[in-house]
């Protein structure tokens, strides 16, 4: 009993050796390959499709859809991000100018801005008068403003990278999806047992019902910013959509996506009837996701609403964007098992107390 004890303590030793090993090497790429994983559950039945149009070869169709996702989720991002450095450069040039900027008496408007209007008005009159106080005035904040343009750059890139192994990894989970999905459930039924395969059944559907809400609330929020930003001829509104798009996806504040279209319009127009109603617009478009999203998953899963609710909102607050999943997927197993503890014969109840 000793010797078998002494060997049962060093072999447990060893496991949890390789295991905390293991997960020191997995550690940097933990986000991403949640990502990953997610990413593959929810894109399952599209790769299916694309496997069978491509004559059955698995490869190939997780190439094309790999390719997909860099198109539509990475280079927006890139390109927001790459546009950002330039809006930094942009922002030096513009207070360079501003010495030698004629200006003329400041608009009624202006003037007539809440808070900020008389503040608007006094700069307004130190530019006509005195140029070098005015910069003296403006540049910091210019400079403060480019700084966190480009910070903002920076993390979109870091961001964008991150993203691309994600989808790298998806590309790779897809095309053994099979292995990945057999490995899995042999996991759970020497785990849990045989009858609780079906939860794993259950954790894919309710990833592949968010991922519905989320692409679903995506691509009504990138048509709506369309339809405002074809109305108030905005310049480029198709790539400005498709932007809006890329940030609900990735579960970036759209508002920073819909936003720059109306200041801009209030640079080029003033406060005109069209740039206020496009800034109310893109307002609402960047907050129907809170309604919408909710709704869509809740079609593709039998959860109660209130659950979807819960555990959509409950996981993004306390996991960030991938608790979305991750918080549905909880709450969904949780109350399938409480279903199954509901439904269990009590013969067969009994049969468990007792052997507990």
């Amino acid at each position: 009993m000793s010797r078998s004890l002494v060997e049962r303590t060093i072999g447990l030793a060893l496991l949890a050796l390789l295991v905390w090993l293991v997960l020191l090497i997995v550690r940097p790429f933990a986000g991403p390959l949640i990502w990953a994983i997610t990413l593959a559950v929810a894109l399952w039945p599209v790769f299916e499709r694309l496997r069978l149009a491509t004559g059955g070869r698995s490869g190939l169709a997780a190439l094309v859809l790999t390719l997909g996702l860099l198109a539509t989720m990475v280079l927006p991002i890139v390109r927001l991000a790459l546009n950002l450095g330039e809006q930094a450069d942009e922002l030096g040039r513009l207070g360079r100018e501003l010495v030698q900027v004629s200006t003329g008496e400041p608009p009624d408007w202006l003037l007539g801005l809440p808070v900020v209007g008389p503040r608007l008005g006094s700069f307004w009159s130190t530019l006509q008068t005195d140029r070098e106080a005015a910069l003296a005035l403006v540049l910091p904040y210019l400079r403060e403003a480019g700084g966190w343009i480009l910070r903002l750059g920076a993390g979109l890139g870091i961001f964008a990278l991150e993203l691309l192994l994600s989808i790298l990894l998806t590309g790779l989970l897809l095309a053994h999806g099979e292995l990945c999905a057999d490995y899995v459930r042999r996991f759970v039924a020497r785990v849990a047992g045989a009858r609780a395969i079906h939860l794993v059944d259950v954790a894919g559907g309710t990833v592949r019902a968010v991922a519905l809400g989320v692409v679903g609330t995506a691509i009504v929020q990138a048509l709506l910013a369309l339809v405002g930003y074809l109305v108030a001829d905005i310049p480029a509104a198709g790539l400005l959509a498709l932007l809006v798009f890329a940030f609900s996806v990735v579960q970036l504040p759209v508002l920073i996506a819909t936003l720059p279209a109306p200041l801009w319009l209030f640079y080029q127009e003033g406060p005109s009837p069209t740039a206020v109603v496009l800034a109310v617009w893109v307002v609402a478009v960047s907050l129907i996701d809170n309604v919408m999203r909710p709704y869509l998953i809740s079609q593709g899963t039998p959860l109660p609403v209130l659950l979807i609710i819960l555990g959509v909102v409950g996981g993004l607050l306390a996991f960030g964007p991938i608790g979305l999943f991750f918080g549905a997927v909880v709450i969904a197993v949780a109350h399938r098992l409480l279903l199954d503890w509901l439904d269990q014969p009590e013969g067969e109840a009994d049969e468990l107390r007792a052997g507990a």
